[in-house]
């Protein structure tokens, strides 16, 4: 199995003090435990790269530590810690996207309990990105929580607690949600067994059902510090303070991306040669190439689709903000930047807003499996439209 990023700790567990950042919040998770205020259902509501899901690892870790937890955080050393360390401790559970396969027709997360495990083991900070690659997914599967999930939640958490005083069930992407299994969530949440704790990770909260999201408390993760993210720069991957510094500046707030800006992954060099060459072809308005162009791209896949628009929607208001002169607003690579020098004049008050909407449009139309032909000719048309009146 392959990973798109590197590892970021030398091992698992993830503790408390492995979670970077975030101290207010660790502090607030700790003594809700300890006062025995701790709610039932909690969603943590942040992008992955922030750190959501590694918080969510680290609390789960507290729950189930029957050491000294000294310091606010798990002791790291009893059995049901040894155990997190594999994340095989019989009172966790997962519930995550999952793809259809020729082989598996009704997937629930138990059929990829093993790959889950091993990515999470490597990287508690990923996405659905890496996930897809872990799973083996086909270029145009898309990941989901089906219906027959629900079947499983309810069997798992109707049983007894093994070895803990809890049980704990970690929800992945809630918003990924089949609208069936939403609502038998929704009634379990509403009617939990005793000692049964929900931790919901979501990146999108507004796409959760509202009856589940008023029956949660929300814990709001936000961007990391661009101080913290260039400490562990330095301190884990060993750069200077100044590429640290910069890396810090373009990750706006992510781990995740720090670590993309800094391995730049073959797919963010694609990205970005695709987006020069899109905004070429716009420019001199050759329909054949751009012809060539959109089938070269629908041919990736909807994930790369996606991945492919959400670059050039940043690379607009990145190239539009350069224009006003102000650096420390800019959130750009080197190689990002050197196409900006002569492009970032052409992204003005007059296009800057019908641009960043029509690629905005092509994302939600992509992301409604629309047909990615007619979306990306109608794009570029629009584009030459805006970019060359």
């Amino acid at each position: 199995m392959g990973f798109l990023y590197p590892g970021i700790f030398n091992e698992f567990p993830v503790l408390f003090k492995d979670v970077i950042g975030h101290e207010e919040i660790k502090e607030r998770l700790v003594t809700a435990l300890q006062s025995g205020r701790i709610s039932h259902a909690q969603l943590f509501a942040g992008a992955t790269g922030a750190g959501s899901l590694a918080l969510a690892l680290a609390f789960a870790q507290y729950l189930f530590c029957t050491g000294d937890k000294h310091g606010g955080d798990a002791c790291g050393v009893c059995p049901e810690c040894r155990k997190m360390q594999k994340l095989i401790h019989p009172d966790l559970h997962f519930v995550f996207p999952v793809v259809k396969s020729a082989k598996i027709k009704s997937p629930v997360s138990d059929e990829y309990i093993n790959e889950w495990r091993e990515m999470l083991l490597h990287n508690p900070y990923t996405d659905m990105e890496e996930w897809l690659v872990a799973m083996g997914a086909d270029e145009n599967a898309q990941a989901l929580i089906y219906t027959e999930e629900s079947g499983n939640i309810l069997r798992k958490l109707s049983l007894k607690a093994f070895e803990s005083e809890y049980k704990v069930m970690i929800v992945w992407l809630p918003e990924k949600m089949k609208p069936e299994c939403s609502n038998k969530l929704l009634k379990i949440i509403e009617e939990p067994y005793p000692n049964t704790v929900f931790l919901l990770v979501a990146e999108r909260p507004e796409e959760i059902i509202k009856t589940i999201l008023s029956r949660t408390q929300r814990v709001n993760i936000p961007p990391l510090n661009q101080d913290e993210i260039a400490e562990q720069l330095v301190g884990r991957k060993h750069l200077s303070r100044e590429s640290a510094e910069e890396i810090a500046h373009v990750a706006s707030g992510s781990w995740l991306k720090a670590l993309r800006t800094l391995e730049e992954t073959e797919e963010s060099v694609y990205n970005q040669d695709k987006f020069i060459q899109l905004m070429r072809l716009c420019w001199e308005r050759k329909m054949l190439p751009v012809n060539e162009f959109v089938n070269e791209i629908t041919a990736l896949g909807r994930e790369r689709e996606k991945s492919f628009l959400l670059h050039c929607i940043r690379m607009l208001r990145e190239n539009f903000v350069r224009n006003f002169g102000i650096d420390k607003l800019v959130y750009m690579t080197r190689r990002e930047k050197e196409f900006s020098v002569r492009f970032s004049p052409y992204v003005h008050e007059g296009n800057i807003i019908p641009l960043y909407e029509e690629f905005e449009r092509a994302y939600n139309d992509v992301l409604r499996n629309g047909n990615g032909k007619i979306i990306f000719t109608d794009l570029c048309i629009k584009v030459m439209q805006n970019i060359r009146p």
